[in-house]
């Protein structure tokens, strides 16, 4: 089971109560959720292996500059190539990442490259059935019911 992580912690973010905090104050509304969430899955269809796959690069630069509108929209700053993102989130990331590590959930991203690509190419070099769980629609050119590979869809 491969895990659309950025997807997924913003998905929580936005879905779970800004009012779930740490007992010092800071937020863990999207480290609650996305946790939550994976503990779903593992229960429900109980996957042999479970990849947290991560956006190196949110925004690669060979994909901006074959089309440089990609997520432009998404821009805080153009320069520096810095995404949008709530600091509430930007502060929960870390503990997502330490919380995952303590779970032995393996973690995987690669230079100068986002998620879907890090799925992309597992998908097509393991030998299924590969689950792929995001909130994605591009994901879904990884389906090959002949390999039995799926997208679990969030929405």
């Amino acid at each position: 089971m491969l895990l659309d992580s950025a997807s997924l912690y913003f998905r929580a973010f936005f879905g779970v109560p800004e009012s779930i905090t740490a007992a010092d104050g800071s937020p863990v509304n999207a480290v609650r959720g996305l946790l939550d969430f994976i503990a779903r899955l593992v229960s429900v269809r109980a996957p042999d292996r479970l990849v947290a796959c991560l956006d190196a690069d949110w925004r690669p630069a060979f994909r901006a500059r074959a089309m440089p509108s990609y997520k432009a929209h998404r821009l805080l700053d153009p320069k520096r190539n810095i995404e949008q993102v709530p600091s509430a989130l930007v502060a929960q990331v870390p503990v997502i990442f330490d919380v995952l590590d303590a779970l032995g959930i393996a973690r995987v991203g690669v230079d100068g490259f986002e998620a879907d690509d890090v799925i992309g190419t597992i998908a097509a070099r393991d030998h299924g059935p590969v689950d792929v769980v995001t909130g994605d629609r591009d994901l879904f050119q990884v389906v090959d019911d002949s390999r039995d590979v799926r997208v679990l869809y969030t929405a």
